[in-house]
């Protein structure tokens, strides 16, 4: 997906930050949903997938309307962690910062969405 982004998107700017994407340094935030347990929906009229995706979204929104983008839900430290999101968008041809490779992704643990 992020290749086809890429790609019709020539120079499209990237992170794995929310601090530069909401600041406008970054005109795509790649981020991670974790939906698993209790934030997994049981999908009504519509597949999994589309039910994953819709509570995804939702906690997102929730997040951002909060002003919690940088509090991840899953963390690595003390460990050190490699970034296959930021590296996925680096092979996608997007334009991110290299040393994001080595930052950890923002992960987001969903609940179910209101559909």
């Amino acid at each position: 997906m992020l290749e086809r982004v890429g790609s019709g998107i020539p120079g499209l700017r990237c992170t794995t930050r929310p601090e530069p994407w909401l600041a406008g340094e970054a005109e795509l935030f790649v981020w991670e949903a974790f939906v698993s347990g209790t934030g997994k929906p049981v999908p009504s009229e519509i597949s999994q997938h589309a039910a994953d995706a819709a509570a995804a979204a939702d906690t997102f929104a929730d997040r951002l309307e909060a002003g919690s983008l940088s509090a991840s839900d899953v963390v690595c430290t003390p460990a050190s962690s490699f970034n296959l999101a930021a590296a996925a968008a680096a092979y996608a041809g997007l334009a991110i910062a290299s040393n994001e490779l080595r930052d950890q992704v923002q992960v987001y643990r969903t609940r179910p969405a209101l559909l």
